[in-house]
């Protein structure tokens, strides 16, 4: 046993909304097991640290006792994944912990530390660990080497570069969900897209070979994107897990006990026969399960129908306009065409498409234009969407743009994509795109069709109680 003691931190938010730590870019409908720390965790248990870990926010720990758990376990080292949602709380955690506690060394990672160390680095007693963590952490735990991080020495900013090599996905150890530490919150991970509890998360690639101006990709990635092109100048690589090493981890997930899975990806199928090899691998598993994908990989009706045949219930698909200049506007690469393909398909087959609609996300578009693809998206078959507005975030080329434009109307990190525009066309203002989110909500969802529907999913009064706490939460932000 290593005598380092290393807590892994989720502070409570400061603010009522929770930030979507996996995701980067949302809040919290429901809370999502965090596969950025998770990995980590899994690596450092088998070199024999003491770890512990406390979500405050699923626990929903007063910060009063949050704080006295913290001092209880006295660690070497605190370790915090930090996004830019979560970045007031997490600089508000870290200001006290530097206070109270002058042994305890702070580690912080993620896209916005990587994008904005400095920020941080408000103690000495910080290190911030950029892009793609798990093999420096490592390496500084067991060896100490720096490697990709960011620290202060002598009141001056020190930023060692990364290695330039990229982890080894075949070589990650699947994590050790079911730790003991963990055991409390099995039972309060769920998703309603899937019947089956406990739920998790995995990962099976990182990176995308694919140029959307707009895109923040899952945190992980994010942070690894970030990196790469600060010191590289371009897109990292794409790296994909082999079918062996994907079946083997959702045969343990099986094992430890989960019922559904969501493939985090931020694009899950590459390789059609990769695709089919890992289905036939876990179709007998009985797991529900669902993935990120683009439309255009969803036009072979054999490959969907042998997702479903392996337990695939569920898609969500980045479709983000109804608007072939919208979709031109954005670099996706996309024909409308192929979107309303992949969706009929999805639906003949029983995998409910969840599409992530984009409201503003081209200075062309007139409230008509967006009204439009609301009142298309009526005439389908669909049940789930995400409606939300373009939002620049810090890093991707779509800040650039609205920034040299002159489109932003403010410079901060107090953005909420789900109700907040912080941009301004001459067609679109920032009010009118605030508006047009509200009537989308409200007029697909408050349909008798679609509340009825709804309802005839319940199997029991948890499920009303949960969908009711996820709608409350959505529509109070309207």
């Amino acid at each position: 046993m290593n005598g380092k003691k290393i807590l892994f931190v989720e502070p409570a938010p400061l603010e009522k909304r929770t930030a979507e730590r996996l995701a980067g870019c949302s809040y919290e409908l429901y809370h999502f097991p965090d596969l950025a720390n998770l990995y980590i965790f899994t690596l450092l248990h088998k070199y024999g640290f003491q770890l512990n870990y406390i979500d405050a926010v699923l626990e929903k720990i007063p910060e009063s006792k949050f704080w006295e758990a913290i001092r209880s376990y006295n660690p070497d080292y605190c370790l915090l994944h930090s996004v830019i949602l979560s970045k007031p709380t997490d600089l508000a955690f870290i200001h006290k912990l530097s206070r109270l506690n002058q042994d305890t060394k702070i580690i912080v990672y993620g896209p916005e530390p990587t994008r904005a160390p400095e920020d941080y680095l408000i103690s000495p007693k910080v290190i911030v660990f950029r892009g793609e963590v798990e093999d420096n952490l490592v390496h500084y735990f067991t060896e100490g080497k720096l490697i990709g991080v960011s620290l202060l020495e002598k009141k001056t900013f020190l930023h060692i570069p990364p290695s330039g090599s990229l982890v080894d996905l075949d070589n990650l150890p699947i994590p050790y969900r079911n730790h003991q530490i963990f055991l409390p919150y099995l039972k309060k991970y769920f998703n309603p897209k899937f019947k089956g509890t406990p739920f998790t998360t995995m990962m099976t690639s990182r990176g995308c070979i694919f140029n959307c101006i707009f895109c923040v990709p899952i945190s992980i990635n994010f942070a690894r994107e970030l990196e790469y092109k600060k010191y590289f100048g371009k897109k990292p690589p794409l790296k994909i897990a082999n079918p062996q090493r994907v079946i083997l981890e959702f045969q343990e997930i099986k094992k430890q006990g989960f019922n559904s899975v969501m493939i985090v990806d931020d694009q899950f199928l590459w390789e059609e026969s990769r695709t089919i090899q890992i289905c036939e691998g876990i179709k007998d598993l009985k797991l529900e399960w669902g993935c990120l994908s683009r439309a255009d990989f969803l036009t072979n009706k054999q490959i969907i129908k042998t997702l479903a045949d392996a337990g695939c219930r569920s898609i969500d698909i980045g479709v983000e306009s109804l608007n072939q200049k919208a979709l031109n506007y954005i670099n996706k690469n996309l024909k409308v065409e192929t979107i309303i393909t992949a969706i009929k398909l999805l639906n003949d087959y029983a995998i409910e498409p969840k599409l992530n609609i984009m409201l503003g996300c081209c200075p062309d578009e007139s409230p008509q234009d967006i009204i439009s693809t609301i009142d298309k998206l009526k005439d389908m078959k669909l049940k789930n969407i995400m409606f939300s507005i373009a939002t620049p975030f810090k890093g991707t080329d779509f800040y650039n743009i609205c920034k040299e434009q002159g489109y932003l109307t403010e410079n901060s990190t107090s953005i909420d994509p789900l109700s907040k525009s912080i941009i301004n066309y001459t067609k679109l203002s920032n009010k009118t795109l605030e508006n047009l989110v509200r009537y989308a909500y409200r007029s697909f969802y408050l349909r008798p069709q679609i509340i009825f529907n709804r309802i005839k999913k319940y199997k029991k009064i948890g499920d009303l109680i949960k969908d009711l706490t996820i709608g409350f939460k959505l529509f109070r932000r309207r």
